[in-house]
């Protein structure tokens, strides 16, 4: 009778979120928004005074601004500490400066980050997959967590300088290695905020392209993201960014698919963008974004489902999920960041000197949406699938053991 509940669990959610998925493919990408003529033309001028400004003679900087420079390096290295410091710092800065609404989605894909992170030390992972694969998946999600927020901390707290004077300070990037693209951006919605969606669209056009030489394009991780097992855990559905709300089912968010094809990545940034902040949901999750810290566990979300406090082994393995929920007296083991990873990356880091084509970057400077499948749906689904894989696993290898008894 277990057997038959469990079958059917399985063979209805699981094929039933396939045919859900499958309903988008019928929709078309909407654009929301694109750069307008005059837009174009500032950004060029933008990036033709910022070109010549760095091939002059560098002159040296005042104390003021040595100062400044020694200030922000040191706040950058601060927060880079590990994914936890990284979060909780872009969420801060969105609290103190809600007008850049990039900083509250980099809050919330760090978030997930962790999430992912800590669920390679989970309770079904270490099951499936190689311990080897885990180690370089981790390092992989942990470099790049690292690398955008080195690129993109300075950036923030440049704006904050020059809000609170009132005169742009972005000449100083070249300091921090910041991209000339994002810097004529910059200078472009601080002499005029009206700019539209302008500053997040190029935002996540720059931090997608600042780790792409130096990280998804390095032959160790191209390897990684070809391989068989990374396939499967695409599969699984485990890097599906999820924004939480209040009750969960209503949770929304997409599937991160394609990581190794850089449009893809700049595409999936824009449809978490235009999916984040809809005017029903934006609120609600910056809610629980402000009531519940990032510790990379899952029970941050639903700690009815979810535990970080380690589980005593099985002597058989048993199946925990029932279709939207956990059964009785169970739950998922999700640990605390923290607890399983004591390794984060903290450089080198290197120039971000990606931008070599304006008519290409110029293409790519519009806000998309697509509708989205449901995603507390495709979530579970994904639970389960995992489920389903960690205890064929199990049997198996009891099995296996029987035999050879």
């Amino acid at each position: 009778m277990m057997t038959s509940k469990r079958l059917f669990t399985k063979l209805t959610l699981i094929p039933f979120e396939l045919v859900i998925n499958a309903f988008p493919f019928f929709h078309r990408e909407k654009v929301i928004w694109q750069l307008s003529k005059e837009q174009r033309m500032l950004l060029q001028d933008e990036w033709k005074r910022i070109k010549r400004r760095n091939g002059e003679v560098k002159i040296n900087l005042q104390s003021n601004s040595k100062e400044l420079v020694r200030r922000i390096k040191a706040e950058t290295k601060r927060y880079n500490k590990n994914n936890v410091t990284r979060t909780s710092a872009y969420l801060t800065f969105y609290n103190k400066h809600p007008e850049i609404s990039w900083s509250f989605l980099a809050h919330m894909v760090s978030r997930n980050a962790g999430y992912f992170m800590s669920d390679l030390k989970g309770e079904f992972l270490p099951h499936i997959l190689e311990e080897t694969f885990l180690t370089k998946l981790y390092d992989m999600l942990e470099k790049g967590n690292s690398m955008i927020f080195e690129d993109a901390y300075p950036q923030l707290l440049l704006y904050e300088e020059s809000k609170r004077t009132g005169i742009s300070l972005f000449h100083l990037s070249h300091h921090f290695n910041v991209s000339p693209f994002i810097e004529g951006v910059w200078e472009i919605y601080i002499r005029q905020e009206n700019q539209g969606f302008l500053l997040p669209v190029a935002q996540i056009i720059n931090e997608q392209s600042h780790i792409e030489k130096a990280l998804v394009q390095t032959e160790e991780y191209k390897e990684l993201l070809n391989s068989i097992t990374y396939r499967l855990q695409e599969w699984l559905k485990l890097s599906q960014i999820l924004f939480p709300t209040w009750p969960l089912k209503q949770s929304i968010g997409r599937n991160m698919n394609h990581f190794k094809n850089l449009n893809e990545r700049i595409r999936l940034g824009q449809n978490l963008y235009s999916t984040l902040f809809q005017t029903q949901f934006a609120t609600k999750i910056h809610r629980f974004a402000n009531a519940i810290p990032h510790t990379g566990s899952r029970c941050d979300y639903d700690h009815n489902s979810f535990t970080a406090i380690y589980p005593s082994p099985d002597k058989f393995p048993k199946e925990k999920l029932s279709f939207f929920k956990v059964k009785n007296n169970t739950k998922i083991y999700s640990p605390f960041l923290l607890d399983v990873w004591k390794h984060s990356f903290s450089g080198p880091y290197l120039d971000s000197n990606w931008f070599d084509d304006e008519e290409y970057v110029l293409k790519k400077m519009k806000l998309v949406n697509k509708p989205s499948p449901s995603t507390w749906m495709t979530y579970w689904s994904g639970l389960h699938k995992i489920e389903s894989v960690f205890l064929f696993n199990k049997y198996c290898k009891m099995l296996k053991k029987n035999r050879n008894l």
